[in-house]
């Protein structure tokens, strides 16, 4: 396990990166939620459990954890992205070959 300690101050850039990150954080999935709190228990950053979740401040974290979890969340997202297409290749493909069925009967 490592503990890095979180950056003392955050540069405008990070701020509006973290900021984006919570942006996106409610679009996760509970086990896409479940990865982002081992990330957080993996580098020791300070986070809350209570019935209601997992409470941490963003703004607190170090710029490794942070990155973990952003491409994390990145990773979750192209695949949906990939899916997405995937499964709209196959309508298509779908209604061509209904096209074709039509037109040969």
């Amino acid at each position: 396990m490592t503990s890095t300690q979180p950056p003392t101050q955050l540069t405008k850039q990070q701020y509006d990166d973290r900021a984006d990150f919570v942006e996106k954080l409610a679009k996760l999935i509970k086990e896409e939620y479940h990865e982002i709190y081992r990330i957080l228990k993996r580098n020791n950053e300070p986070h809350t459990e209570n019935a209601s979740g997992i409470l941490f401040n963003v703004n607190e974290i170090s710029q490794n954890s942070f990155e973990k979890m952003k491409t994390f969340m990145n990773f979750c997202f192209e695949n949906r992205n990939d899916e997405e297409r995937r499964l709209k290749e196959l309508e298509d493909l779908r209604k061509e070959a209904n096209t074709l069925s039509n037109v040969t009967a």
